[in-house]
């Protein structure tokens, strides 16, 4: 696992050096709310932090490439309250996560993203007790999302991100370990909303 946060470390700032009056670049910082789609919770009812730095560069008037180093704290979570007989339950998990997208501007102050990212999990912790959640045993150390978002001008160097990803393939297998599909176990679902300060 550490071989790969090294590497994913190393292909940043090797990307960062490449030309780099030809980039932008800048920090990053806000809340994620998740939700681990199969745990039979509904959600997104998870907050966490979201944090990191990335750079850009444009190859078209309106087109762009960005790739980001994040820390970001996904999971699942159920309150105790009379509807759920009091029952509580918290799963943290904690990842170093590089997003890769592609980026179109269309309006001046507007701009659309789409891309991949892989994250690897450098913590995870569960506790306390549901009886709707089916927890599946470990989790696997990486997680491949497809994300999509859109970013919004707020100052010339700031911008707010909200953005949506999905696990592609899942994260932990089902209690059962029954697959059907393209149901192949449990993955983090994200909505997140950031902002970009531009250095």
């Amino acid at each position: 696992m550490k071989f790969k946060l090294y590497f994913l470390i190393f292909f940043l700032f090797s990307f960062l050096g490449l030309q780099a009056q030809d980039f932008n670049g800048g920090i990053l910082a806000g809340l994620a709310t998740s939700e681990i789609s199969g745990d039979r919770l509904q959600g997104p009812n998870k907050a966490g932090i979201y944090a990191g730095a990335y750079v850009n560069r444009y190859f078209s008037v309106t087109s762009s490439m960005q790739m980001e180093l994040n820390f970001i704290q996904k999971g699942s979570r159920e309150n105790p309250d009379s509807l759920n007989n009091y029952n509580y339950y918290r799963l943290r998990l904690n990842y170093v996560e590089v997003p890769l997208h592609y980026r179109y501007d269309f309006n001046e102050r507007a701009t659309f993203e789409t891309g991949l990212s892989l994250g690897v999990l450098v913590h995870s912790d569960e506790e306390g007790h549901s009886g709707e959640v089916l927890s599946g045993g470990d989790f696997y150390r990486t997680d491949l999302s497809f994300n999509f978002g859109i970013y919004y001008e707020l100052l010339s160097n700031i911008w707010i991100n909200l953005r949506y990803s999905n696990s592609i393939v899942p994260v932990r297998a089902h209690s059962s370990g029954v697959t059907w599909g393209f149901n192949q176990g449990q993955y983090n679902e994200v909505l997140s909303f950031v902002l970009y300060f531009e250095l």
